[in-house]
């Protein structure tokens, strides 16, 4: 009987719903260009029944038959009212344009247009709408908790990591494997050594949204697997005047010691000086190598470099930020423009004890293996950083706007690096004091002037150009290591003099890397009306366009190391390497008569030059058939990377010229209004960086390892995605996907078999697969509960487990198959989220765990290295008063341990009891008040 009834209901449902008619349609915005307006009202006038636009400014409403006044408006925006006749079981198409009201300043309706799109209900619409898999972050999530850039933020999204607090990583896949694109530019790689983009760098206060694509389609760059992440920058044309203190204490650093080497005056602009840099006037590396090793000329160039090895004890300060930030609105006879502009500067400290171990090899029937390294890190960090951003807004008319977008980032950061304790291969009876002191900065500008040009209904086009360039400079990379005997804890030590230059002993690095590019992008649309009888139908586009960048970048370096010249008399050079830090290399103790001489060891390998001409044209088509909707297209990329380099005996140019073509398919089928689901097929590439194909020999202090490029191959990668989504209310969401990639030629870091210590090098291996389920729960609790209290939370739940091999081949003579290296199995993200309007307080929780993964593919002498998951949970509150905010936050609650284990028993998993560490330390809780003062 209750199956009959329901039945029964669910006829007399269908049959009252066949008897409605519909009214649809687009409301635009004719103060921006006629774009679609966005949570605009639709009501029927006199009743109850209405809605609001999407973010396509599309409505629907189902309504009873007869004769009403569709009332259509916005706050600042005229009313609109339309006469319109309703029948049953047809639909009438209502299109309308909404413009300012008389008396009304344009600047007010800007103010209420701007902040529609960055919000989280708006970002939610425009996931619904994308064509590809697309996953999103809006400026008001951001706002909302406690990260202070873009590489915080997005780690929020579902099957995002984020690796040494800057690297994204997508669903288990390197930072190689993802693109980025600011403002619809591709950006720079910000990194010398490796292939990615640095999001500590963007500030969240400079964002308008990230968009992270993780299907291919025609019209983005085919060179990612993992992602393409789209960065836009603030928007906002609002008129505001804003000032914003920041400042920050992290447990076991702030107030406490800080060693630090000795700084120049201009350290906390991000820049130094001139202090540490080679002077004008020193000698070129084939005059220095030619003269005499005790000779005037060495004695006088060494002299003219600063004695700066001797880290003094300092106190490091709580964090700071200072900014000010600005928006207008005025017109240029009829065109209107925005602005916004921002500076701040910021410095951080921090400070921790870092366990470093290496250990033997595991020998059957050993329950640990011997112990190789044991060592204690001081590490003492201090970034200092200058961020400055001004975008521009020109709207001519109604159908032409241009943008100017600029972003520069000055970035300095002075690390000290003291390492204690024991080498038991290289001396078992000794105890060694090793140090690094780095300084590194970093000049990033971004920038692009984009056009949209309506130049009809039907007719559209956009295009950009994108300028980038990146100067990385490393002056005076300071590494030097000392001993002492073990039965003689009074004792000094005393410094390890080299036989002959290098990077680790007595060495001073200087190298610099400088890198352009610049890119030009076009894209024409063209809709195709479609009409069936009365019916309005959704149109056909065809889109088409090009991408042309070309990129140039130079790498120089150059390093000395201090020695005892075979003249040198036994007692003399047993004094020298005794003698203190603040004393060693003054220029008494580095003459050409009896004391250190300075030798280069540069070689021809450690400079190289590249450049790369990237061009790609597409055409791809939407087309809409009712609840289906198809995306396709066809991308062709053409490549030409060339590296100039040599080694000590010949040229190793490198000339890689590749034309790909890459297919895609999005389709959608919505079952309603509020269901829909999607497949997509995408071939996307992956190309050698720069760094990773030079011969160029890279020393990392950190890991006590080396680092080489080699000739590489263009991976080839094969994408399916398959999601269900569901959008029950504005802003809510619950999806669940899936996906698969195959990939040929995949590019990995492997092992090489060296003396002592390891050294890796880029190869491409055979294949690899990696497949994986996402989920992404977003709901209010405004209607579960009652309470006036309980209904104010929200939350936000993504969580992926991923599953990947990669097939090495013959590459290496480790195990032949294992995950991708930095894959985690699984990751969790889950936000807890309170908002008082009437209070004007909102607060958040937000939780962040992933699997174990590989840090360092290991040999048959080096066994590989895991980093083992974490809890991470940061807490924030926030209050508008009158005129200002104050946000506290609480970063990293539970300060878990970075735990770092080798695979001991080489068993493809960590187990406590057979494994052990070889890195392991804490970062320290942070507190944090910011507050931000709107003139």
């Amino acid at each position: 009987m209750k199956s009959k009834l329901f039945f029964l209901f669910l006829l007399v449902g269908q049959l009252i719903y066949a008897q409605k008619g519909t009214v649809k349609g687009l409301l635009t915005d004719q103060e921006m260009n006629n774009e679609p307006l966005p949570f605009a009202n639709v009501m029927i006038k006199g009743t109850s029944i209405g809605t609001t636009t999407d973010e396509n400014g599309k409505y629907e409403l189902n309504v009873d038959p007869g004769n009403y006044v569709l009332v259509m408006s916005f706050l600042g925006y005229q009313n609109i009212e339309t006469p319109i006749q309703i029948k049953a079981n047809q639909t009438i198409t209502i299109n309308k344009t909404l413009s300012a009201g008389q008396g009304m300043m344009l600047q007010d309706v800007v103010i209420a247009t701007t902040r529609r799109k960055n919000t989280e209900a708006a970002i939610m619409l425009e996931v619904k709408e994308a064509k590809q898999v697309v996953n999103a972050i809006s400026a008001e999530q951001m706002q909302r908790g406690t990260d202070g850039n873009a590489a915080e933020a997005i780690q929020r999204v579902p099957g995002v990591t984020i690796v040494d607090g800057r690297y994204v990583m997508i669903r288990g896949l390197s930072q190689r494997y993802n693109n980025v694109l600011i403002n619809n530019a591709l950006a720079p790689s910000t990194e010398v050594d490796m292939r990615t983009f640095s999001f500590d760098l963007i500030p969240t206060s400079a964002l308008d949204k990230l968009v992270v694509f993780k299907t291919g389609s025609a019209d983005i760059p085919g060179d990612f697997s993992g992602g393409v992440i789209g960065v836009t920058s603030s928007e906002n044309t609002s008129e505001f005047t804003r000032a914003h203190v920041g400042v920050g204490y992290v447990d076991g650093t702030s107030f406490g010691d800080f060693m630090s080497s000795e700084k120049s005056g201009t350290d906390f602009l991000g820049f130094d000086n001139g202090f540490r840099q080679l002077p004008g006037n020193f000698p070129s590396t084939s005059v220095f190598q030619n003269s005499p090793r005790q000779s005037a000329l060495r004695e006088q160039a060494a002299h003219s470099l600063s004695n700066n090895f001797n880290p003094s004890n300092t106190t490091a300060f709580l964090d700071s930020e200072v900014g000010m930030s600005f928006g207008r609105g005025f017109s240029i006879g009829n065109t209107r423009v925005f602005t916004t502009n921002s500076i701040s500067q910021s410095t951080q400290f921090q400070t921790y004890n870092r366990s470093f171990n290496r250990y033997f090899s595991l020998n059957e029937g050993q329950d640990r293996p011997q112990d190789w390294l044991q060592y204690i890190d001081n590490t003492n960090q201090e970034k200092s950083k200058v961020t400055l951003l001004s975008n521009w807004i020109f709207k001519f008319n109604d159908n032409h706007t241009l943008k100017f977008k600029n972003l520069y980032n000055q970035i300095g950061q002075n690390e000290t690096i003291i390492r204690d304790g024991f080498n038991f291969q290289q001396g078992p009876d000794f105890v060694y004091k090793n140090y690094a002191l780095l300084y590194n900065q970093r000049s990033i500008y971004t920038g692009q002037l984009e056009g949209i040009h309506k130049l009809n209904e039907r007719k559209k086009i956009d295009w950009v150009i994108g300028y980038n360039s990146v100067n990385d400079n490393t002056p005076d990379y300071r590494r030097f290591r000392t001993f002492r005997d073990i039965n003689t804890p009074d004792a000094g030590f005393t410094n390890i003099d080299p036989p002959s230059s290098n990077l680790f002993d007595n060495s001073r690095f200087f190298g610099e890397s400088n890198e352009y590019n610049v890119g030009n992008g076009l894209n024409y649309t063209y809709t195709i009306e479609r009409i069936r009888g009365d019916e309005e139908l959704n149109p056909f586009k065809i889109k088409t366009g090009y991408y042309v960048d070309y990129r140039s970048k130079q790498f120089n370096s150059r390093y000395f190391s201090y020695l005892v010249p075979g003249s040198i008399t036994t007692d003399r050079a047993i004094e020298l390497k005794n003698l203190p830090l603040n004393e060693i290399f003054n220029n008494v103790n580095v003459n050409a008569n009896n004391g250190w001489a300075l030798e280069e060891g540069t070689r021809p390998v450690d400079s190289f030059s590249g450049s790369n001409l990237y061009s790609a044209g597409y055409v791809m088509a939407e087309l809409p058939f009712g609840k289906l909707d198809i995306t396709t297209g066809v991308r062709l990329e053409h490549n030409i990377q060339d590296l100039k380099a040599r080694d000590d005996f010949e040229r190793k140019d490198v000339n890689n010229t590749t034309t790909f073509v890459l297919p895609s398919l999005n389709v959608a089928y919505a079952f309603n209004e509020e269901q829909l689901l999607r497949f997509a097929y995408s071939r996307t590439l992956n190309r050698p960086e720069f760094r990773e194909i030079a011969p160029f020999l890279f020393y990392d202090f950190v890991n006590d390892r080396g680092i080489q490029g080699s000739p590489l191959e263009v991976a080839v990668i094969d994408n399916l995605d398959l999601r269900y989504e569901i959008y029950p209310r504005k802003g809510e969401t619950l999806s669940i996907g899936a996906f698969y990639k195959k990939f040929t030629n995949p590019i990995e870091i492997v092992a090489q078999i060296t003396t002592e210590q390891p050294q890796f090098v880029f190869k491409n291996a055979a294949s690899a697969q990696n497949a994986g389920l996402e989920l992404e729960f977003r709901k209010s609790f405004s209607d579960i509960f009652k309470n006036r209290f309980l209904k104010r939370f929200s939350t936000n739940v993504n969580l992926a487990y991923i599953q990947s091999e990669v097939d090495l081949g013959a590459v290496t003579s480790q195990q032949s198959k294992r995950a991708l290296q930095g894959q985690s199995p699984y990751i969790i993200n889950v936000a807890l989220g309170y908002e008082d309007p009437e209070n004007k307080i909102n607060a958040n929780l937000i939780f962040n765990r992933f699997g174990d993964r590989i840090d360092t593919v290991g040999d048959v002498l080096f066994p590989t290295i895991y980093e083992l998951s974490r809890n991470n949970l940061d807490f924030s509150i926030a209050k508008d008063f009158k005129h200002i905010n104050v946000k506290l936050g609480v970063r990293d609650l539970f300060n878990a341990a970075f735990r770092f284990y080798e695979d001991s028993n080489r068993d493809e998993k960590i187990t406590f009891d057979r494994d052990n560490t070889v890195s392991r330390f804490r970062r320290g809780t942070m507190f944090t008040l910011d507050v931000t003062y709107n003139f």
